[in-house]
């Protein structure tokens, strides 16, 4: 299944070679590729065959691969009719997978999908190769927070693509929020936590560089409301779940990890110069969601050069905890609370691109452990803000 805005051209040629991988490789199973497209606001699904595709056999098993963009609020996500689909041709498992162009240096769909046909595995969740610097929010904030709530090491937890086992996959189909919170189920961060919060067996595989998106860059802000919103949003429903859950595991790996080389890293003073003019400008706003201690350590660091390392990931894990309890308690509108994040976010990044500058891969990846640690060290804090938001005071 291509799972973008409409039927396309490049969908189709995806889908036919996807067609013919599939069964080449993981014969006698014969894999049934489906195109999304969206009518009326919701997303339905159209055998590839009806484009001129082949038939497979009749009532064969398949694996039922789609391509998503994913799902954002008030966006009808392809998951629920892929799971749908799936269930009624009898399929072994289903996957979603970009119509963007993949790293053919390596069989990525091999690595998806084998974990769960050959190996067991309830859920494979992507992982790529990309610029140090490149998909920071996810680095920065997605991946260490969902690995502190939910305690499995996924490097890229709302990756999009994704490989689920039927028994997931009639698990999740089961649910009752495809009734209850039509506007988040199916979504990558419902999925996650679904996932996460489950016995699922879960795996991640390394699929090569990234398939870069053909549409241009998303502002800022409208990236943050929409990821954060998200994970937020699941956050809240499964509290009772991730306040007893215990330090992370990592969970099995496969292909190689690593950073695609090269690539012009955003310039540190420029985004230093954003967070310190934030500060100024939006200190009514962080002051409804921060406390004092986190302020004042914020202007102690506006103070001091970008070289000395932007925001400490201490205080950084602290400041995405304290927004996500205003998220909660709602003492900022939801779209201006996520927005006003950007310059905080800014303010890390800076740290993160001088030190991108600095390292190898090796050291690099160690400084991204390090903020994924700072954010499970402070998850006491996280607790207590949760439990008394109005009462606590660090």
């Amino acid at each position: 299944m291509i799972a973008i805005q409409g039927p396309s051209e490049q969908a189709l040629a995806s889908g036919r070679a996807l067609t013919e991988r599939l069964r080449a490789r993981f014969a006698p199973v014969d894999p049934v590729v489906l195109v999304s497209s969206h009518r009326g606001g919701l997303v339905s699904l159209e055998p590839l065959e009806e484009h001129g595709s082949p038939d497979p056999p009749a009532g064969a098993p398949g694996v039922l691969p789609a391509a998503s963009q994913g799902a954002i609020p008030g966006y009808a996500s392809p998951l629920g009719p892929l799971l749908r689909e799936g269930a009624a041709r009898g399929a072994v498992a289903v996957a979603i997978v970009a119509a963007e162009a993949h790293d053919e240096t390596i069989d990525w769909l091999e690595r998806l999908l084998s974990p769960v046909l050959e190996g067991g595995v309830d859920f494979v969740c992507p992982a790529y190769r990309r610029h140090r610097t490149e998909g920071a929010i996810n680095t920065g904030i997605v991946a260490p927070l969902i690995r502190t709530l939910y305690g499995q090491r996924l490097r890229q937890p709302l990756g999009t693509e994704a490989a689920l086992s039927s028994a997931l996959a009639r698990r999740l189909l089961a649910d009752e929020d495809w009734r209850r919170r039509p506007a988040e189920a199916g979504s990558d961060a419902w999925l996650v936590a679904k996932v996460l919060g489950s016995d699922a067996r879960v795996a991640q595989a390394w699929l090569g560089a990234w398939p870069r998106p053909l549409a241009g860059p998303e502002d800022l802000g409208e990236t943050l409301i929409r990821a954060l919103g998200l994970v937020f949003g699941e956050m809240e429903r499964s509290a009772a779940l991730w306040q007893r859950t215990g330090p992370s595991r990592p969970v099995p790996t496969f292909g190689a990890e690593g950073f695609e080389p090269g690539g012009d890293g955003p310039d540190p003073a420029r985004l230093f110069e954003a967070f310190t003019r934030g500060l100024r400008d939006l200190l009514p706003v962080w002051s409804l969601v921060l406390p004092p201690a986190t302020l004042l350590e914020l202007q102690r660091c506006a103070a001091r050069p970008v070289e000395a390392g932007g925001l400490p990931d201490q205080t950084w894990a602290r400041v995405i905890f304290d927004f996500s309890v205003a998220h909660l308690t709602r003492r900022v509108e939801r779209r201006q609370l996520l927005r006003s994040l950007a310059p905080l976010y800014l303010g890390w990044l800076a740290g993160l691109a001088h030190t991108a500058a600095t390292l190898d891969d090796a050291g690099f990846e160690a400084r991204v452990e390090a903020t994924a640690g700072a954010f499970e060290r402070e998850k006491r804090y996280l607790i207590g803000r949760w439990r008394w938001p109005d009462e606590f005071n660090p």
